[in-house]
């Protein structure tokens, strides 16, 4: 009887260990099954990333996607993603000849109108090349000087090595050699841009129509040489100031970043570009 006894409790001992390592087992491929995808770049590519990132994880519960919401700017998206320290780098412009070299692909995802951008205080609607120049040479001081309030305007500025710079210099004449003066301040990311000319009175700076969506009407676009920086005229050509803003990755995605891109490139991510007032590039 004992040896019976002895015998059902062994057996039931090994049930139970076989229970608990099926257990450990299936808790195992849960935290397997659950795939991140970090992401890091651009600033002016975080709000929108983010909320495409939002919509992909709503339809794919075992994916969770990090978007870094403290910009490192389209540089570090791109040599981040080249040294394998995140899945996919934001840029928002094309890749150079010598990042090309670096085994790295990029997809654009969307075209955004850079923005000559100003505080909704601002009573000006529009401005030509050759006053912005001069705004941003210290020669036009106040905003009476182009029929505004009295006000004296304090222009903000990026880095001239971002992309938003790029676009400005490559697209406005005056602005290839212009020395700016002291008084124009500079601002180190697009999100403290964003931030400064929401904040600020009689403020003008660079930025795009993403961030005057986010802003919610505290910054306002000014139209450039009579046009408007809508999506019609990006799409038309009219508007040249236009930053491509996209996806780097590294060799070939594993598939879980493809799916992703994919996503963005497919009519649900279209759909959220568009309402980002970006233009969805197909």
């Amino acid at each position: 009887m004992k040896g019976i006894s002895s015998g059902k409790m062994g057996k039931r001992a090994l049930s139970i260990a076989l229970c608990v390592m099926m257990g450990v087992m299936m808790s195992a491929g849960a935290v397997y099954a659950e795939e991140k995808i970090s992401i890091a770049g651009a600033g002016g590519l975080i709000s929108l990333v983010t909320e495409l990132a939002k919509a992909y994880m709503a339809e794919n519960k075992g994916v969770v996607i990090e978007v870094n919401q403290k910009s490192i700017e389209t540089k570090g998206g791109i040599m981040s993603a080249a040294e394998g320290r995140v899945d996919i780098g934001m840029a928002a412009r094309h890749l150079k000849d010598d990042e090309k070299k670096l085994g790295i692909n990029a997809t654009e995802i969307a075209r955004v109108a850079n923005v000559i951008g100003v505080n909704k205080s601002v009573t000006v609607t529009e401005i030509t090349s050759e006053n912005l120049c001069k705004i941003y040479s210290g020669a036009i001081t106040k905003w009476s000087d182009l029929k505004g309030s009295a006000e004296p305007i304090l222009a903000l500025t990026r880095p001239d090595a971002d992309a938003t710079m790029d676009v400005i210099r490559k697209n406005i004449a005056c602005f290839k050699d212009l020395k700016q003066p002291q008084s124009v301040a500079m601002v180190p990311t697009h999100p403290e841009m964003t931030k400064i000319l929401s904040n600020r009175p009689h403020t003008i700076g660079f930025t795009d129509t993403i961030a005057i969506d986010d802003a919610g009407g505290a910054i306002i676009a000014l139209k450039l040489d009579g046009v408007a920086p809508t999506a019609e005229n990006v799409k038309n050509g009219k508007y040249k100031l236009i930053k491509n803003m996209n996806l780097i990755v590294k060799g070939t995605p594993n598939p879980n970043v493809k799916a992703f891109i994919d996503f963005v490139k497919g009519p649900k991510g279209t759909k959220i570009i568009e309402s980002n007032k970006a233009i969805a590039v197909k």
